[in-house]
């Protein structure tokens, strides 16, 4: 029987159902949110989260339980292993691996944004790499990653899209080639945006122009976010490229080092290509979605230059069913 229990709000952090497997002990007390800083507790650690527990949350129109702050730790650890399994498992489809994988990250993203510190950082690199697995060895559930992509203006989400792409199109244009380290490619994909969590939301959500001091503000994400990672000890050269040159252009009026064009990495290319789709095809305060086609037709005709035209023909191939 469900008890109620008040806390405050802060002391919990919400957990995505989907990132609970019903055939699955509970990893640590649950807890539901009945109102404003008020939770029911709901299942207790080590009891079997079953199907009609999960579907008593869907019932209350609820996507999402709660744990006690304490109990961090045990919750990834819980969805580490259930990640690895589910990836390695041969009898799981490669839909539902898809649909693990993204929750995960979509979720693990987003304390990562909300809370930069060096032992999350950590935590999230140990939950992208099945991810980056999944990617490199199943091509069908890329295929699925790559439709389960919301588009939501929210960083983390931005970074979920990214990433995925990135990592779907270096296995297009490296496949074979034992020369690239796709797990220090992925977090470095993943993570590009980073610095933007230290960005006013007022100034990252303005829907007219930005002033020239705003515009200096949002530009140092990439300085940030670099200093974040190298300050977090997980910092590799591919990472350190990636985060450093996707906002880099052709011309050499990107930013922060002005490169020109021989001077950009594929890697940071392959992102910025993944960066521009992902900023095309969702709502902005400044501009309104456009369609997949219409993304790319746009890409096409007005982002694509010499050095990306391979990469571009890879990143096409993404979108063919």
């Amino acid at each position: 029987m469900e008890e109620y229990s008040e806390f405050m709000m802060g002391q919990f952090l919400p957990v995505a159902l989907s990132t609970l497997q019903f055939e699955r002990a509970a990893p640590c007390d649950l807890y539901r949110c009945v109102r404003d800083e008020q939770y029911v507790f709901f299942a207790k650690k080590g009891v079997l989260f079953d199907r009609a527990a999960r579907d008593r949350v869907v019932a209350g129109d609820a996507s999402q339980l709660y744990i006690r702050e304490e109990e961090r730790a045990l919750y990834h650890t819980y969805l580490k292993e259930t990640l690895v399994s589910i990836v390695n498992d041969p009898t799981v489809s490669s839909e539902k691996k898809a649909e693990a994988v993204h929750s995960s990250c979509l979720q693990t993203l987003q304390r990562t944004f909300e809370e930069p510190r060096a032992a999350f950082l950590v935590q999230a690199c140990e939950i992208l790499e099945p991810t980056v697995n999944l990617i490199v060895s199943d091509v069908e559930a890329s295929r699925h990653l790559i439709r389960l992509t919301t588009y939501d203006h929210s960083t983390y989400v931005h970074s979920t899209n990214v990433g995925i792409f990135s990592i779907a199109l270096a296995r297009i244009l490296f496949s074979g080639d034992n020369q690239h380290d796709m797990q220090a490619l992925g977090a470095g994909f993943f993570l590009h945006d980073l610095g933007k969590c230290k960005i006013p939301i007022e100034i990252l959500n303005k829907p007219g122009m930005l002033t020239d001091g705003e515009r200096e503000i949002v530009q140092r994400h990439v300085l940030d976010g670099y200093q974040m990672v190298e300050s977090s000890g997980l910092m590799t050269d591919e990472a350190r490229t990636i985060i450093l040159q996707h906002h880099e252009r052709d011309d050499g009026r990107g930013y922060p080092n002005q490169k020109s064009a021989e001077e950009i990495h594929p890697y940071a290319r392959i992102c910025r290509l993944a960066d521009i789709y992902e900023a095309l095809t969702v709502d902005r305060p400044y501009h309104n979605s456009r369609s997949s086609f219409e993304a790319l037709k746009f890409m096409k005709e007005h982002v694509v230059s010499g050095p990306d035209e391979e990469l571009f023909a890879g990143f096409v191939k993404l979108f063919m069913v």
